[in-house]
């Protein structure tokens, strides 16, 4: 609903559910993904890596920290 409220075009969000080592895999190592960011443990970082190098893919790793992001007093936390 959030999504959808934000009025980003269709395709733009989407949300893959299932076993965490199985779905980053497959999508990791995926000829048409362009880029793959992670944020997770050193050992997740290693095996994303491996998987997208299989294709030559971007890789964008935060690992082992918490991806923070800056809030400015104006946004609209509602």
């Amino acid at each position: 609903e959030i999504v959808h409220a934000s009025c980003l075009p269709a395709g733009v969000f989407n949300v893959v559910n299932g076993p965490g080592a199985e779905i980053g895999n497959a999508l990791a190592s995926h000829p048409q993904v362009d880029m793959v960011s992670l944020t997770g443990s050193v050992e997740a970082g290693r095996q994303v890596m491996e998987a997208a190098a299989t294709n030559i893919t971007k890789v964008s790793l935060e690992l082992g920290g918490k991806a923070p992001a800056i809030v400015l007093k104006d946004a609209d936390l509602d």
